[in-house]
């Protein structure tokens, strides 16, 4: 995988961590928020971190 193609994931895991964070806030708003969704969102911004590191590394190594 090229360095522009790690970048785009990166950019793009980025981008989702922002977009879970908005439907969060969203779904919080709501009068009975949808607790499984609010677990499942965090846990996913909970990982792509992780991800985003890997992808960091590799892209230094080229």
């Amino acid at each position: 995988m090229g360095n522009r193609r790690l970048r785009k994931s990166v950019e793009s895991y980025q981008a989702r961590i922002r977009e879970h964070q908005a439907k969060i806030e969203e779904e919080l708003r709501r009068p009975e928020p949808r607790w499984e969704l609010i677990r499942y969102w965090e846990k996913e911004i909970r990982t792509y971190p992780g991800r985003v590191e890997r992808l960091l590394r590799r892209m230094g190594r080229r």
